[in-house]
Parts: C-alpha cells; sequence; structure tokens
C-alpha cells in the first residue's frame, strides 16, 4: 500500500515570532494566518494604546506552547507569553510576516 500527501500549501516554519503592529494590522494578519490550513499557532494579544501584538508558534515551540497550557493558567499564559516560553521570540514586521504565508 502506498500513501501519498501533498503538503504544497504548508507553513511549517519552526519558529516563535511576535510582530507588532495596530490591533487593526495585527486581526487582519491573524484572519490571513488562521484561512491557512497549516500547523501552526496565531496568538494575538491586545496592549496600550491600540497596539497589539501577535505571537506565531509553530515546530518545536508550539509543543512548548501546548505543553504550558497543561500547567499555567491560559489567561496568565495568555498575558506573559514571553514570561512563561523558555526562550525569546524573534521580533519580526508585519511584512516580514505576510511574507511566511506566501511561502
Amino acid at each position: 500500500m502506498q500513501v501519498s500527501q501533498n503538503y504544497s500549501n504548508n507553513t511549517t516554519f519552526g519558529k516563535f515570532y511576535k510582530v507588532k503592529g495596530s490591533q487593526q494590522d495585527i486581526k487582519h494578519l491573524k484572519n490571513r494566518f488562521l484561512e491557512k490550513d497549516n500547523d501552526f499557532l496565531a496568538l494575538s494579544v491586545k496592549k496600550d494604546n491600540n497596539k497589539g501584538v501577535l505571537y506565531l508558534f509553530s515546530g518545536k515551540d508550539f509543543d512548548k506552547f501546548i505543553n504550558l497550557t497543561k500547567k499555567v493558567v491560559f489567561f496568565n499564559l495568555r498575558r506573559n507569553v514571553e514570561k512563561y516560553m523558555p526562550n525569546k521570540p524573534k521580533i519580526i514586521s508585519i511584512k516580514k510576516a505576510k511574507n511566511l504565508l506566501d511561502k
């Protein structure tokens, strides 16, 4: 028996990214990521003065985040992702995040 799978629409970047921007830009970017059918997590957090942050998890960092949800209350984890994750996120611009979608 032969099993074949097509992964032409797969965006697995295996990283932990942080994207800063206005709340509207973050919302649109998150929706674009959610439209894709991939193995990653997009978590948006609202900050002060109409600012927002989008955290992108994929690969091993996605697994670490899921393991943390079992140990830490999700509300605290969502508000302080960088505090609980073992490594710091790489900060990228909204333009670079859109380029990740196009790959």
